[in-house]
């Protein structure tokens, strides 16, 4: 009896499963955790890898950024190098230790961070940058030598240039053409402006979405100053104002209907020229202006077809003129038209160049079309009104207040110019390891 009971029993546990559930549910959950587990795993390291790619992408172009501003900043101070061998960012002297300048503040571009070593200026041997760039926790270096060199064109690649800000403070201004600064392109109030070109901008700084297909890169660019004639103070077109030329040369004023004012004054002594009336024309067909002041209140200046005029605007303090005191003017009744005529095979327009941090004032007659190339690198520049503009403008700031419109053909051709010599990139690198001096892994 007892064996055939204990033989039920065996095949009775032999058929019943119900002790099997939970440990066959517990494999499954651990297998499944495991899986998840390494699909976290692996996430985890895809999300780390990509966030340190990231982070070294930003910290290498900060370092490109903070070596374009170091470059930029030791040539807007180049004379003081020459005598300081190191100067700051505002062109304070500074004292070099080890052949190297002290280490510039730590400054931001967009999400990363940057701070600058520039070595010790020697003449011909030019400045040594060394630029570290900070992304999180990674960090990378790019060695730049820089020289002075002759500058590539002002316009080579940008028509409309504010080194420090293009700033447009109202109305729907058009602008036909590429613009370019090392700040920001903004807008305040209701301005809505239309830009219909490429826009260059400063690292980590603004502008209006471009039109026309165009694009938005972020650099740097310094405008150099010019090198007006050696002579002009003596050897210049001014005679032709003055009517006192030796050779009989005048330049010619077209006087009011019926009146026997000419609407032209000329102050010798002052270098300044005024045109004051609506009905007056002066046809300047000499080649270098040596001015003080530019003053169309009404009326027109013309630079007649083959002309190739240069005017030079002197620096205030040599005119005997404060600081950003208005040297250039075109009023809302004046106009200043050139012998561009595309059609003929004629694309010159005059070059109007102001040497110091003076101011110039564009508004215009919205009748007719303007043309001229202004290059004021110290100056302020301001246009306003509606009037039509064509051609080449370069200034440290711009301020757009209005609903002009500005293009720049491309048979444009400015008059020659000397520029001042730049420092430029002859050689860039990137360094590696961890830094024992400044350019130490370079």
């Amino acid at each position: 009896m007892r064996f055939r009971r204990r033989l039920r029993l065996l095949r009775s546990l032999g058929r019943d499963q119900s002790g099997l559930a939970v440990p066959t549910a517990l494999m499954a959950l651990l297998a499944t955790f495991g899986l998840a587990s390494v699909a976290v795993l692996s996430t985890v390291n895809v999300q780390q890898s990509t966030k340190r790619d990231h982070s070294s992408k930003e910290a290498i172009a900060a370092a490109d950024a903070g070596a374009n501003i170091a470059m930029l900043r030791l040539n807007r101070f180049a004379k003081e190098l020459a005598s300081y061998q190191c100067v700051g960012a505002n062109g304070e002297a500074q004292v070099p230790s080890g052949g190297w300048c002290p280490r510039s503040p730590i400054e931001t571009a967009g999400g990363a961070t940057y701070y600058y070593e520039v070595s010790a200026y020697s003449g011909t041997a030019g400045v040594q940058v060394v630029s570290r760039g900070t992304s999180g926790s990674v960090a990378r270096r790019v060695d730049v030598s820089l020289l002075l060199q002759p500058p590539e064109g002002v316009f080579k690649n940008e028509n409309l240039i504010g080194e420090e800000g293009i700033n447009f403070k109202g109305g729907a201004p058009f602008i036909d053409t590429t613009i370019g600064t090392n700040g920001s392109a903004s807008t305040a109030g209701n301005s809505t402006p239309k830009i219909c070109g490429n826009e260059r901008k400063g690292y980590g700084k603004e502008a209006p979405p471009p039109e026309c297909n165009g694009t938005i890169t972020e650099g740097t660019k310094k405008l150099p100053l010019v090198s007006p004639p050696a002579n002009i103070a003596t050897v210049n077109s001014n005679c032709r104002l003055a009517r006192n030329c030796a050779n009989g040369e005048v330049d010619i004023i077209g006087k009011e209907n019926g009146s026997s004012k000419t609407g032209v004054t000329f102050n010798a002594e002052t270098r300044e020229l005024t045109v004051s009336s609506a009905s007056t024309t002066l046809t300047m067909g000499g080649e270098n202006y040596w001015l003080c002041k530019l003053i169309v209140k009404s009326g027109t200046i013309i630079m007649p077809v083959g002309a190739h005029v240069r005017i030079f605007l002197d620096t205030p303090e040599h005119c005997k003129l404060p600081a950003g005191a208005t040297q250039f003017e075109i009023g809302g009744q004046g106009s200043i038209t050139s012998g561009f005529i595309p059609a003929q095979g004629f694309y010159e327009i005059p070059g109007i160049y102001m040497l110091g941090n003076g101011t110039a004032v564009l508004h215009g007659t919205p009748k007719g079309l303007n043309e001229l190339m202004l290059y004021a690198p110290l100056g302020s520049v301001e246009m306003l009104g509606n009037a039509k503009w064509n051609g080449k403008i370069a200034a440290h700031e711009i301020q757009i207040n209005g609903s002009i419109e500005f293009t720049s053909s491309e048979k444009l051709q400015e008059p020659p110019v000397t520029y001042e010599p730049l420092l430029q990139r002859t050689r860039y690198v990137e360094c590696s390891g961890t830094p024992t001096t400044p350019n130490s892994g370079c």
